[in-house]
């Protein structure tokens, strides 16, 4: 199974291509709108995506999918700032057009399987309707579809990081997700049970050190030896490491310092806040919105908590993101930790689109649990297994006791498609 053809869809840096590699799936197609991210992918993965706008692909790329004859998987997470709590949700961004173009080519290839990729915000856009069309859509192709939202840190990862997955097949195999391996606890998010604890922030980045001045600098580890599992993992026989550098802050330099563990910028005295984040903090104030509804003021600044996994990796984490011993941003190789890329995987491009292409990446030890896990099904019922039926397996939208209202309306949406009354035996392979 393993020369099957995979293809990754909006491969950025590399994320979930490198998982799946590990897992012995490495795509032998990719394709992104990014041009550094598209080097970064070259230079660590060992292939050239197609450098294309997924939303209008090029010629060559179609030429080279349409030459994949009936491939194994098709992965991506189309760009999600229309839908995501860290932007502004708006369901009419143009970019949310890139999830029906990740639908079409679906359509066009049909492979054998697929794992979509989205931020936890897709299930309540457009009332819910986003999420269903969605997944209707893959249903009417013939798929066999399951839909969670996934918190990564249960399979390892030192971040609290939740995203939704749908993932399908259609060769008619019912099955469920990985079974989480870790219990965790990054403050905002946990789930503390019977399961070994899972690595802390302070596992995978204090290994590293001191931060160097240059992003070339070859930097040494703190000790020679592994501290940690963790620690062995990402550093996968390297002896040093780069792109060990942070963000200059002298301007906030006393609010950093000013900052304990666990306290952000709004447990500071209004005299530590620069003139960006008293806008940010007042303008939900003056803009008409309900009290109700404001959300509060924004965090800023953060200081994490080294015996916590850490709080979710964005672009933002090299500027806001501060260490939990030291008085400085994370660098761009302690985000680079924290969303499992190992330490020889460098980025190319200026300091922002780092920091971009490393907060939206898929992390890569999630990414081979879950090609590991389709190459258990796929291989325990053949490749050439017929078609038989599609339709909605399952789906779990919350682990909490209580569901929101807009939440509700998805989960009344969802219900409709269900196929429960067929009675699939589920694989937990």
């Amino acid at each position: 199974m393993a020369e099957e053809t995979t293809i990754s869809l909006f491969c950025g840096a590399g994320g979930m291509s490198l998982g799946f590699a590990q897992a012995g799936l490495k795509p032998l197609i990719a394709a992104d709108h990014d041009q550094d991210a598209c080097l970064t992918y070259e230079q660590n993965i060992g292939l050239k995506p197609f450098h294309t706008d997924l939303n209008e692909p090029s010629a060559d790329f179609l030429a080279a999918i349409d030459a994949a004859h009936d491939p194994l998987a098709l992965i991506g997470g189309p760009p999600c700032q229309g839908f995501s709590s860290a932007g502004q949700k708006n369901a009419d961004d143009k970019r949310n057009r890139l999830i029906f173009a990740y639908l079409g080519l679906v359509e066009r290839l049909k492979p054998k399987w697929f794992l979509f990729e989205n931020v936890e915000g897709l299930l309540t856009s457009n009332r819910g309707k986003s999420v269903f069309l969605l997944a209707k859509k893959f249903i009417e192709l013939g798929y066999l579809i399951r839909i969670e939202k996934v918190n990564f840190a249960s399979f390892g990862l030192p971040q609290g990081r939740k995203r939704v997955i749908i993932l399908g097949n259609r060769l008619g195999v019912a099955f469920q997700f990985p079974i989480p391996q870790f219990s965790f606890n990054s403050g905002k998010h946990k789930n503390i049970n019977s399961l070994p604890p899972g690595p802390t922030l302070a596992d995978a980045i204090f290994p590293l050190g001191q931060a160097s001045d240059k992003m070339e600098d070859a930097v040494p580890y703190r000790s020679p030896a592994p501290e940690n599992d963790y620690d062995a993992r990402m550093r996968a026989g390297s002896s040093t490491f780069r792109q060990h550098t942070t963000t200059p802050t002298q301007t906030q330099a006393a609010a950093i310092a000013a900052l304990k563990p666990g306290q952000t910028m709004q447990h500071l005295p209004e005299a530590y806040w620069p003139k960006s984040f008293k806008r940010r903090a007042y303008r939900r104030v003056k803009d008409g919105t309900p009290t109700e509804k404001r959300g509060g003021a924004p965090s800023g600044l953060k200081r994490l908590q080294g015996q916590l996994a850490s709080l979710t990796i964005t672009s933002a984490a090299a500027r806001e993101f501060i260490h939990p011993v030291f008085n400085r941003p994370l660098t761009y190789r302690e985000c680079a930790r924290l969303q499992s890329f190992p330490d020889h995987f460098n980025f190319a491009g200026s300091n922002q689109s780092i920091a971009t292409q490393i907060g939206n990446a898929f992390p890569a030890m999630a990414a081979q649990v879950f090609a590991e896990h389709i190459a258990r099904i796929d291989s325990s019922f053949g490749a050439d297994r017929n078609v038989t039926r599609s339709g909605l397996i399952d789906y779990e939208l919350t682990r909490a006791t209580a569901m929101s209202p807009p939440l509700a309306q998805t989960d009344t949406l969802l219900a409709s498609l269900s196929d429960k009354q067929i009675g699939f035996s589920l694989l937990t392979a």
